[in-house]
């Protein structure tokens, strides 16, 4: 990427501010559209849409919600079972919501489609986005006053269902909204997750989670409600695939910080002069294959405990390899606070890298021809050091595929990699110590 010029960095600050930081929240304001106003009994809803960044979400008012005899679009019973077909959303069913507006609210009328992402096989731009509302179906209902509306489709991923969670605390930033207000409910049947409990903290903690099971029980009636944007769109999902122009990012510092903080975890470490290497670990678990193994790592891990035994002037610096699928996501986001170094393959675990302190020394390992920068643009927007390592061998498991190649390194490239690096990073830790 060449040097801009003064008048392009202006504009690309502006770009980073209105679209990865709290501009986000006055453009959302601002791109605006209220539908079904008129009448004291009406369903008003308010659709809030950004084009080109394909991000939208919904207020409305007054909706019936019947999902009672809904399928999942593709279950499964465990994760051993899980791919890329799994898909735990609902599959859209006609006459499934209701409302009272005047007009028929479909494209012909200039109704947006706002079930797009939330339902799998979502309604085209022929289908009614509601059907007339009648006064006995607010009747025997479950009535919700003011929900926080949330499909999972990647349930298995914690970087996509962090996206949904900060995604829809954006739009609650939006409207206004606080969590001691809000009732979520997850508009799926996916599996359970550590990132569940984060989800609920985040977004109505003072209320039970209403989840798919009990929406296939009973009709519910939202008093107002929030659909919240798809998980694979936002601020986590920029530039992904090509160069990330955007640093420092107020808002994405606010996001872990308020996590952190909801989860009762400080945001310093538990002992100041302790050294961690945490190694997150790509494991097979409950059945499922893992892509992207480093075999490997037990072997690395110990010629480094054995060469950096002294490296670390006030104790001898500890390295550990954990497998974060079982944890809680408190357990989780302290074991990044209180680490200096964190390594890992490229997956989904990485996430956690939104949990450390700025400094930390991250070091991503790729297979050869795998390319994706979700976690160097966390690093870029937090302050974390992020560095790609790419050397060793790709090891073939089942398939050419770049992304399902497992890793077998080479220590003494490692090393000449790793070392000065770590170096720094040790020199960083004991400097505040160094003249007490």
């Amino acid at each position: 990427m060449g040097t801009p010029t003064p008048s392009g960095v202006l504009q690309l600050h502006d770009e980073c501010f209105a679209l990865l930081d709290y501009g986000l929240v006055e453009v959302l304001r601002s791109s605006s559209s209220s539908f079904c106003s008129d009448g004291s009994n009406s369903s008003p809803y308010t659709f809030y849409h950004i084009p080109d960044a394909e991000f939208s979400a919904t207020q409305l008012d007054n909706v019936v919600l019947d999902m009672r005899g809904a399928q999942v679009s593709r279950d499964i019973n465990s994760v051993a079972q899980d791919g890329g077909e799994h898909d735990p959303r609902f599959r859209y069913k006609p006459n499934a919501v209701f409302c009272s507006c005047g007009d028929p609210q479909d494209a012909s009328h200039g109704a947006p489609n706002i079930w797009m992402h939330l339902l799998a096989e979502a309604p085209t731009t022929t289908n009614f986005m509601c059907q007339t509302l009648t006064s006995e179906m607010t009747n025997n209902t479950l009535n919700l006053d003011r929900a926080v509306v949330l499909a999972r489709k990647d349930d298995h991923n914690p970087f996509f269902q962090i996206s949904g969670i900060l995604n829809a605390w954006v739009m609650m930033k939006v409207l206004g909204w606080d969590s001691s207000s809000t009732q979520l409910v997850t508009l799926d049947r996916a599996l359970p997750s550590p990132v569940d409990d984060l989800r609920h903290a985040m977004l109505g903690p003072d209320r039970p989670v209403i989840g798919g099971d009990e929406l296939q029980k009973h009709v519910v009636h939202f008093n107002t409600a929030l659909l919240t944007p798809y998980e694979a769109r936002g601020p986590m999902m920029s530039h992904l695939n090509d160069d990330q122009p955007c640093y420092a990012n107020e808002m994405m510092r606010d996001f872990p910080d308020e996590a952190l903080r909801t989860m009762k975890v400080g945001a310093h470490k538990t002992d100041p002069k302790r050294c961690l290497v945490t190694v997150i670990s790509r494991r097979p678990y409950g059945g499922r294959r893992i892509q992207r193994v480093w075999r490997n790592e037990d072997k690395i891990l110990s010629q480094m405990r054995s060469d950096y035994k002294f490296a670390y002037r006030f104790g001898e610096c500890e390295f550990q390899s954990l497998d974060f699928v079982n944890m809680t996501v408190h357990d989780q986001m302290q074991i990044m606070v209180d680490s200096d170094v964190v390594i890992g393959m490229h997956g989904a675990g990485m996430v956690n890298v939104m949990w450390t302190r700025p400094e930390t020394l991250v070091v991503e390992i790729f297979p050869l021809r795998r390319w994706r920068w979700g976690y160097r643009n966390l690093c870029q927007y937090l302050g974390c050091s992020w560095r790609e390592f790419r050397g060793g061998s790709d090891v073939f498991v089942q398939t050419t595929d770049p992304n399902d190649m497992d890793k077998r390194l080479w220590y003494d490239e490692w090393k000449r990699f790793f070392d000065p690096l770590f170096c720094d990073a040790i020199a960083r830790l004991e400097q505040p110590f160094s003249s007490s």
